[in-house]
């Protein structure tokens, strides 16, 4: 269930709006920035290219299977003996005056019309069985880690746009400080004519709203930066503009789920290690293709043939067989090749162990910073409630004469201290959904 995050009146979503120009602007959700990002980043599109390539890479390993035909029409012309001789008996024109001595040594120069379809079959090829496997898993991997892109963009578009909520956040609480600031530097100003302050104490009021106001120019930086940074992920220019809310999506994970449960989950469902499972099947794979260079090829081929001197006046002939081959090399490389696959297969398994070690790791991580990010907007929510009712205590006491410049500085300082801490515990609480969405396998 969708819950939406109370903010305080000076940085809320309200008062975001009501800061907004007057012409209506875009609200950009996370669920919609992911959205986006997920449909128009390039690096996806690239990503989905290759899997397409994958399956035409597949396509074309199964149809090492299929019969080849090859037609092929030449023509030639000449008086080389050898030549007109074999031109002559393959259309069936050589009579007995071919045998002369002349007409063998210097024969008038011929034309030689010739049209072949070969027909060509493999029978057996161990070597074909493996190319069609790996061309296989090479296809399910590239979807592995179209799966795997999808899922790191999906978190880093959270990071991003969190980082676009904290620098909002940021310059708005620093604003309202701004305001006020002014407003008690322009009080000490009057108080101090009055004789009743010092000018020391309009300095430091100067100098707080001078820092206010590089603070703010900061914020104002950093979120052009981070707004740039979404728009490239989501695929759109980078100046264009939208009102961020802190909003947390829906909960990924209750309460009451058991720690065994999500661990299986992570184990069953993320792209990496399915991805590590298919290398080491990958690499049994290579095994296979390198026992299958020890085995013979067999297939079969048949040829039919029309040739004759002239164009339209041909014999036709026709051939058919079959044959073996054995290729080995006398330097032991077929054995070498598979003594590397086997140590390949050995090393994927291990990889395999290591990165279900790793994604636990992972899953216990997000699910722990999830909890702890919760717990502190819990906690941020009541200390920005208490330093703003601290700060209106010291400015009335400010206004009253009964407190001095250093208190209102101290007492401002913790308001934006505690917003700021506030909106990170919002903004890490964003993230580590994400996280522990992707760190579950879960598909955004």
């Amino acid at each position: 269930m969708l819950k939406p995050l109370w903010w305080p009146p000076s940085i809320g979503v309200l008062a975001i709006l009501l800061a907004a120009p007057a012409q209506a602007q875009e609200v950009l959700t996370l669920s919609e920035a992911t959205q986006q990002a997920l449909t128009h980043h390039a690096g996806l599109r690239a990503a989905q290219a290759e899997v397409a390539e994958r399956d035409a890479r597949m396509s074309e390993a199964r149809a090492g299977w299929f019969p080849r035909i090859s037609v092929a029409e030449t023509w030639q012309r000449g008086d080389q003996p050898v030549f007109v001789f074999s031109s002559l008996l393959a259309a069936r024109q050589f009579t007995a005056a071919s045998f002369t001595i002349d007409a063998l040594e210097r024969p008038d120069a011929i034309g030689f019309h010739r049209t072949s379809v070969v027909f060509q079959q493999p029978l057996f090829d161990g070597r074909l069985h493996a190319d069609v496997e790996r061309a296989r898993l090479m296809r399910d991997a590239a979807r592995l880690t179209l799966d795997e892109s999808r899922a790191t963009l999906a978190a880093t578009t959270a990071e991003t746009y969190g980082r676009i909520v904290v620098a909002h956040a940021t310059h708005h609480a620093i604003d309202s400080a701004l305001e006020a600031g002014r407003a008690d530097r322009a009080r000490a100003a009057a108080r101090r004519d009055a004789g009743m302050a010092t000018d020391a104490d309009v300095l430091a009021l100067d100098a707080h709203v001078a820092a206010l106001a590089q603070q703010a120019i900061q914020a104002d930086a950093d979120e052009v930066i981070a707004r740039a940074s979404l728009n490239r992920l989501m695929g759109s220019p980078v100046t264009r503009t939208y009102l961020v809310a802190e909003w947390l999506g829906p909960d990924p994970v209750p309460g009451d789920v058991d720690l065994g449960a999500l661990l299986a989950e992570a184990e069953a469902a993320r792209p990496e290690l399915r991805l590590a499972s298919l290398t080491d099947h990958l690499a049994r794979t290579e095994r296979r293709l390198a026992r299958a260079s020890l085995l013979p090829r067999v297939s079969t081929q048949a040829a039919v043939e029309v040739s004759g001197t002239r164009f339209n006046d041909r014999a036709s002939s026709w051939l058919m067989g079959a044959e073996v081959s054995w290729n080995v090399s006398l330097g032991g490389s077929e054995r070498a090749r598979l003594r590397a696959a086997a140590r390949a297969s050995d090393k994927a398994a291990a990889e395999a162990d290591d990165a279900r070690a790793a994604v636990d790791v992972e899953v216990v991580s997000a699910l722990t910073e999830r909890r702890a990010a919760l717990a502190r907007v819990d906690a941020g929510r009541a200390a920005v409630a208490q330093a703003h009712e601290s700060a209106r205590i010291v400015r009335d006491r400010f206004e009253a004469g009964m407190a001095g410049v250093t208190d209102l500085l101290r007492a401002q300082g913790a308001v934006l201290d505690a917003e700021a801490e506030r909106t990170a515990a919002v903004v890490a609480a964003m993230v580590s959904n994400a996280k522990l969405t992707r760190a579950l396998g879960r598909q955004p």
